[in-house]
């Protein structure tokens, strides 16, 4: 009997000192990794161009991407693994997606990652501030179970003065 795929979730921080041809390059070497072990690529999208809160490995600023792909624990472990040895990916993070929560780029977010995959438009520099308007579940804080209303306090009046 064949596992059920999870629906999983990955941020990943490439070098933004790659070429567009070497960030394409990083970017299907994941995908072909990842259906190579077993698992199943549902979306890799753009999530923006951001300086990094902290220095990591001498960057200051990186290419956030959010991939989305079915599999099982093992593809997990083996995804981590080849992450560690690939020297464009800068972070990772993989955690079980929350399918209510899923990324969708914006139209800017969309109009910016075709424009790194155009090669031919290589002169129109993106603009790195693209806010998306939903954050992934790997950049996500917990937060409150969906149905459930935080309590309020019963306000208490003012007693009057007779």
């Amino acid at each position: 009997m064949a596992a059920e795929l999870t629906l999983y979730e990955v941020m990943y921080i490439l070098d933004p000192e790659l070429s567009d041809e070497q960030l394409q390059d990083a970017i299907n070497t994941v995908h072909q990794y990842v259906t190579s072990i077993g698992g199943e690529v549902e979306s890799d999208e753009l999530f923006a161009r951001r300086r990094l809160a902290y220095q990591i490995n001498r960057h200051t600023e990186g290419i956030y991407r959010v991939m989305y792909f079915r599999g099982t624990g093992a593809v997990v472990d083996e995804l981590r693994r080849e992450f560690t040895l690939m020297e464009s990916v800068i972070r990772e993070m993989v955690v079980v997606a929350n399918p209510d929560a899923m990324f969708t780029p914006t139209e800017e977010a969309k109009q910016a990652d075709e424009a790194e995959a155009a090669p031919e438009i290589q002169d129109a520099e993106p603009s790195g501030g693209t806010e998306a308007q939903t954050v992934p579940a790997a950049a996500a804080s917990a937060e409150e179970e969906p149905g459930e209303e935080p309590e309020e306090e019963p306000e208490e009046e003012p007693e009057s003065a007779e």
